[in-house]
């Protein structure tokens, strides 16, 4: 698909959090417009998180006992004019009999993305019901997050492009993929793309990792190249048993105004960054009052020295958790923090004396 065809999205832009819980979960293809469906919950999930309240009336999350109740407008989810209301309902309807699966820890979960959705003719209203159990990964940032532009997703011309455009967004470092894990986390069967009982690796990459690169590459801010993991790396017959991926950043394809409202964010709002980090450093870190007071001196240079603190925080969280499932403790968490300060002091020639 050529960059001109890409919808054409009329909505207000924005960039949404989400946990890394939610990007790496398994999910199976999806319609566009199921797709635009998800990205709208994902949408009031982190206006959510970061407190915001949507005051319009044909915008808002109700908490719900054993759900959550959200309410789209369909104008924000149609991406062809010529759709008709059957097109509404089968989206709903495959959503409804659609799965999340997440594992974590010893844990392994199955639920629906939506219990109930109803549309009624003339209203323009979708309403939703999202389970508890999805809400909570949504908001799950103790392994860390994700960032990345709403219009830039909604835009996106399948779930494979998708899926990776939100695992790759902030994240800098490379990664490694088998085969198995990758169609797993793509939803992919199996079977799929074989012969024989063998991977078709030309299928893999001439119908989901060229075409997804090659989106990304002309449309969004993050990007990859990648190259072929084989059995034995000495031998260019080897099988190939996975891919490693290198994420890359495309500022031109960044928002200007986002990135403009971004680095002013982490000038005027250093109050509010403030509290952010002490929330997350007491509820999602366990990280005791009395060690955040006593460290208080580290925890406001690393708001004014890193780039992204919160970025770095969940960063941390993330690789906090040891083999056999316990967390490393406190003392390691304040070290790693001071590492990220004078790693970045050092970046910008910053002296403590």
């Amino acid at each position: 698909m050529a960059k001109t065809d890409l919808i054409s999205i009329d909505t207000p832009n924005k960039d949404i959090l989400i946990s890394f819980v939610y990007a790496w979960a398994r999910q199976k293809e999806m319609s566009l417009l199921e797709q635009r469906i998800i990205l709208r919950i994902l949408e009031y999930a982190s206006n959510r998180m970061r407190g915001i309240f949507v005051k319009e009336n044909k915008k808002r999350v109700s908490l719900e006992l054993n759900n959550v109740k959200v309410k789209i407008p369909v104008a924000e989810v149609l991406f062809n004019t010529k759709m008709k209301h059957k097109d509404i309902e089968n989206s709903l309807y495959n959503l409804r009999k659609r799965t999340f699966e997440y594992k974590n820890g010893d844990v392994y979960t199955v639920c629906g993305f939506i219990n109930n959705a109803t549309y009624t003719y003339g209203t323009g209203i979708i309403e939703v019901e999202v389970d508890n159990k999805i809400w909570n990964v949504l908001s799950d940032f103790t392994l860390g997050f994700r960032r990345f532009e709403l219009n830039k997703a909604l835009a996106l011309p399948t779930s494979y492009s998708l899926r990776f455009y939100i695992f790759l967004s902030g994240e800098g470092k490379p990664f490694k993929l088998r085969i198995s894990d990758m169609k797993s986390w793509l939803g992919i069967p199996e079977d799929s793309y074989k012969r024989n009982g063998k991977d078709r690796i030309d299928h893999l990459e001439s119908r989901i990792l060229q075409p997804t690169q090659k989106i990304l590459r002309e449309t969004c801010p993050w990007t990859f190249t990648y190259k072929k993991i084989r059995e034995c790396e000495s031998n260019g017959k080897s099988p190939v048993v996975g891919f490693f991926f290198q994420p890359v950043y495309q500022p031109k394809n960044r928002d200007v105004e986002l990135e403009s409202y971004s680095l002013k964010s982490r000038i005027s709002t250093a109050a509010l960054l403030g509290l952010q980090m002490k929330e997350y450093l007491l509820y999602s870190m366990n990280i005791p009052q009395e060690s955040i007071n006593r460290n208080k001196k580290l925890f406001d240079e690393a708001k004014k020295i890193l780039p992204d603190p919160m970025y770095t925080l969940a960063h941390i969280q993330g690789h906090r958790r040891k083999n056999d499932g316990r967390y490393m403790g406190i003392g390691w968490v304040i070290e790693a923090i001071r590492g990220e300060v004078e790693e970045h002091k050092k970046r910008q020639g910053i002296s403590d004396c």
